[in-house]
């Protein structure tokens, strides 16, 4: 006898913004009810009290990262059993193997097309629950679209003050302070996450090669400053450029 689609989903994330776009996508585009948490130690409590059908996670989060996060939920006897699909820009096929290995039934690429996610999400459930009814999708609605909107306005807005928190840091690296370069490195994978998401690809880009760069010089691969400062002007270009066209509007 097959068995029901799931009808729960926590998605994580410590982009509040994505949470909010990933939470009402799946509620308006399916039939599961969504909650959302932006931190590892968070959604470890909350799937253990709620037990959703299925935790959406990402990789790539200060503290408790995404794998950390894993391996405590299988710890965990009451979450032990929901599970899990990574969330991550980590898609080559030896990353993905790994993450599999884990324990996970799929990884999902980041940045992903909101309109899409909820049928990649089904593909990956039916895969790893062959006797699974497939999940009910529900035709889009105006309401998503003023969401991202919405959410696309407050990624600008924010996106601003993550500039002048990267101008700042760059001034620490430049005196000295190398650990300045993974702060660099983490807020830029946040940017060029979310300006794809959003709408801004040379917002994401920019950060793209601004994370890039800045995870060779902490790493200490690349000591030259000057493509990361490259970088960093033409994320600040590009941010210019978003504000003034609104271009992320979908």
């Amino acid at each position: 006898m097959p068995t029901a689609s799931f009808q729960s989903v926590l998605y994580v994330d410590d982009d509040a913004d994505i949470c909010a776009v990933v939470e009402t996508t799946l509620e308006v585009m399916t039939t599961c009810q969504v909650r959302t948490a932006t931190s590892g130690a968070q959604a470890i409590a909350l799937a253990s009290a709620w037990r959703p059908d299925l935790i959406l996670l990402d990789v790539m989060m200060p503290g408790l990262d995404g794998p950390s996060t894993f391996e405590r939920l299988r710890a965990d006897p009451a979450a032990a059993g929901i599970p899990v699909i990574f969330m991550t820009a980590k898609v080559l096929p030896v990353e993905i193997a790994h993450f599999v290995a884990l324990g996970a039934i799929g990884v999902i690429g980041k940045p992903f097309d909101p309109m899409t996610l909820g049928g990649e999400i089904a593909r990956l459930w039916e895969k790893a629950h062959p006797d699974s009814l497939k999940a009910t999708e529900r035709p889009g609605r105006p309401a998503l679209r003023d969401t991202e909107a919405s959410l696309a306005d407050r990624f600008l807005a924010r996106t601003r003050g993550d500039l002048d928190r990267l101008n700042d840091l760059w001034d620490r690296g430049l005196g000295g302070d190398r650990g300045a370069f993974n702060e660099v490195e983490f807020l830029a994978h946040a940017i060029h996450g979310a300006g794809a998401i959003f709408g801004f690809p040379a917002i994401s880009v920019a950060a793209g090669k601004l994370e890039s760069g800045a995870q060779e010089i902490a790493e200490g691969t690349a000591t030259e400053l000057h493509p990361l400062e490259h970088s960093l002007a033409e994320l600040a270009a590009a941010l210019d450029a978003g504000e003034r066209s609104g271009a992320g509007r979908r």
